[in-house]
Formats: C-alpha cells, sequence, structure tokens
C-alpha cells in the first residue's frame, strides 16, 4: 500500500484514536492483586472521576514585609505552608506571586524591591515544599497598586505585602481515597 505524505499525516489521527478507543493488554477488565487473584469489581478497574479531578476554589495568601526588606519571617512562612500544601497535593495547579512596595525611594528600587519579596516568597514555596519552579509565577508591581493611599507609616506598612493567588481550577489530585459511593 502506497499514499502520498500528506495521505498518510491525515490517517494518523484516526489510527490513533483507534488505538486509544481498543486499548492494550489481554481484553480482559480483571486486575490482579498482590496476591495473584483476580478482581472484577468496578472500583478496582475504573477510579471514581472524583478522585482524578477536583474543583478548586480560588485561595488567596498575603503577608507583608519590613521596610526595605525581603525576608521572610515565621509568621509569614506560616501563612504561606496552606497554599504550599494545595501545590503539594494538587501537581497541576499553580500560583502567582505579586510583590509590590511602599512609594517610598525611587520607581526602579521599588520594582527591584517588590521583585525580591516575591521571589523570596517564590523560593519558600519551591525550596521547602518541593514545589517546581515552573509552577510559580512572579509578578513585580512595585508601588502602583497601592492598597493604602495615605503617607502614614502604618499605611505604608500596607503596602509592603506580596500577595500570592491561586486561581479557581479543576485539577488532577493525588489522592487515591476511594469514592465511599463506589
Amino acid at each position: 500500500m502506497s499514499c502520498k505524505k500528506e495521505q498518510c499525516y491525515s490517517l494518523i489521527p484516526y489510527l490513533l484514536s483507534g488505538i486509544l478507543l481498543t486499548g492494550c493488554g489481554n481484553g480482559s477488565d480483571a486486575v490482579t492483586n498482590s496476591q495473584g487473584q483476580q478482581s472484577t469489581s468496578p472500583s478496582s478497574v475504573v477510579p471514581s472521576a472524583k478522585i482524578l479531578l477536583t474543583e478548586l476554589p480560588e485561595m488567596r495568601q498575603t503577608v507583608y514585609f519590613d521596610k526595605d526588606s525581603y525576608e521572610l519571617d515565621a509568621t509569614n512562612q506560616r501563612d504561606l505552608d496552606a497554599i504550599a500544601v494545595r501545590l503539594r497535593q494538587h501537581p497541576d495547579s499553580f500560583i502567582v506571586v505579586v510583590g509590590h512596595s511602599d512609594d517610598s525611594g525611587n520607581e526602579e528600587e521599588n520594582i527591584v524591591l517588590s521583585y525580591e519579596r516575591a521571589f523570596s516568597v517564590a523560593i519558600y514555596i519551591s525550596s521547602v515544599f518541593g514545589v517546581e519552579e515552573e509552577r510559580i509565577q512572579i509578578v513585580a508591581a512595585g508601588f502602583s497598586e497601592k492598597i493604602a493611599k495615605g503617607s502614614s507609616e502604618a499605611d505604608k506598612r500596607k503596602n509592603r505585602r506580596v500577595e500570592v493567588l491561586s486561581p479557581k481550577a479543576i485539577v488532577r489530585t493525588l489522592s487515591a481515597t476511594p469514592d465511599p459511593k463506589y
């Protein structure tokens, strides 16, 4: 059977879908357990979709920094732990880390400082919890997104922050707990 290159390429999707539909193996739905016995119960063959997919609500956390600092203290680390654990449990999820500064100093210094704050949060989550760096997006906002407009020290402290956002998503989970309905 000879075919032109274009014709062969157009057949590839059909061939692949045929392979996926027929599957692999001996055609049996039986599963062999560790004792060598076969089990044909539906829960052992096809896991519940609720185990495989989870809808995650949006999660936000804000941590605050001292003036001209990007060091995470123990309180900030504890505040970030919940989001880091969520990333570990749901390998398809990701976070956006947005660093901010107050309006002290010039714009360039504030962009650098806001980046360093966001980077320190990202490094903490990545190194302590083993989360891949590709799943953490860093944004340096400088003082462009103030939440407090005043010039008092209390207002400036509110602006020296990092916001961590884990968006609403439907993701795979690592949970192997069977669904009690099955």
